[in-house]
């Protein structure tokens, strides 16, 4: 019996890197599509909690589906109700990257690790993009990590495999696949003031670029060395050392 995999992303169901997805994923599984109606990138996990969802029907590369006007939040939480026997979800192809702590601004990831805590092993796949567009080998890498870790991904709780693949002309250019841990970041956020006649202040966010520090074993390495890169991420953010640290304080 063939599983079921729910496909999703944060680009749109329109988007070439979940057509990506589903055509490679439909010759392994039955594929489910649920995705946003249009762009929701940095929505991160927000979930449309005040207003009704307006979903219709699509077609994607031949699976059937829904497009929903919501987040990539929404439409796992929709998803995972509407399909309740779903087996795995995965979240992208994400036209760019989501390495380091970007993950916490990912509505793909976000999208992960929704499934990751209705108990439902995700992963979350993305393109660090360099002028290839090479979707169709992003998603073969997503379907290969698929199959060699999903025995993992089902025997642990709330596990997401967050995915990034350097965007490569062909696979000869890859150099493999490590398990890598979250680096930092390149950049922190700025602001901008536009002038205005009004009186009114108005503000932009803007990117200020800072010295990269590519760790051992960090995700920015890996892809760096045109590896793909593949870190295990849980919903749960506790931090169990400190947390014995500042047990072992309130005990003296």
């Amino acid at each position: 019996m063939m599983e079921r995999v729910l496909i999703t992303n944060d680009d749109g169901f329109e988007s070439p890197g979940i057509r990506a997805l589903v055509r490679a994923f439909r010759k392994e599984a039955e594929v489910i599509l649920v995705a946003p109606r249009e762009e929701r990138s940095c929505s991160s996990h927000s979930i449309t909690a005040r207003n009704p969802l307006r979903v219709r029907e699509v077609e994607v590369e031949g699976v059937r589906g829904y497009a929903v006007d919501g987040t990539p939040a929404d439409t796992v939480i929709l998803g995972l109700n509407l399909f309740p026997d779903i087996d795995f979800v995965v979240s992208g192809i994400n036209r760019g990257p989501n390495l380091g702590f970007d993950v916490f601004y990912s509505g793909t990831v976000a999208a992960s690790l929704e499934a990751a805590m209705s108990g439902i092993p995700a992963l979350a796949v993305s393109l660090v993009l360099n002028g290839h567009e090479n979707y169709d080998l992003a998603a073969e890498i997503a379907v290969e990590v698929w199959k060699t870790f999903r025995d993992i991904l089902r025997g642990e709780r709330n596990l997401v495999l967050n995915v990034n693949v350097p965007d490569v002309p062909d696979r000869e250019f890859l150099r493999g696949l490590r398990i890598t841990e979250l680096g930092d970041r390149f950049y922190v956020t700025g602001v901008r003031e536009i002038a205005q006649s009004n009186g009114e202040r108005v503000f932009v966010f803007e990117e200020v670029q800072r010295d990269p520090l590519f760790l051992e074993n960090s995700d920015f390495e890996a892809v760096r060395e045109n590896r793909v890169s593949v870190t295990p991420l849980r919903p749960n953010l506790t931090d169990y050392l400190v947390r014995r640290r500042l047990v072992g304080i309130l005990a003296r």
